[in-house]
């Protein structure tokens, strides 16, 4: 559950080249993600691909952190 109560389902999508990134943030928009998370060097290429929220992760912060950004934008 996020701060709020609601549960989350989060599914990872390993990549290994910028490529592989744009390529799973699309193919997790098609499966029908609420939100994507995902490194700095990609977020802003990604955010002008799909239609719903982006939070990114940066190294300093928690993925779990990400993750409740993530389904805070997705809700709003």
């Amino acid at each position: 559950p996020d701060g709020e109560g609601h549960r989350i389902r989060v599914r990872e999508y390993p990549v290994h080249t910028m490529e592989d990134a744009i390529v799973a943030a699309v193919r997790a928009e098609r499966e029908g993600a609420s939100a994507i998370v995902c490194a700095p060097i990609v977020s802003s290429v990604i955010e002008q691909i799909v239609r719903v929220p982006v939070a990114t992760i940066i190294p300093r912060e928690s993925v779990q952190a990400a993750i409740e950004l993530a389904a805070k934008k997705a809700w709003i």
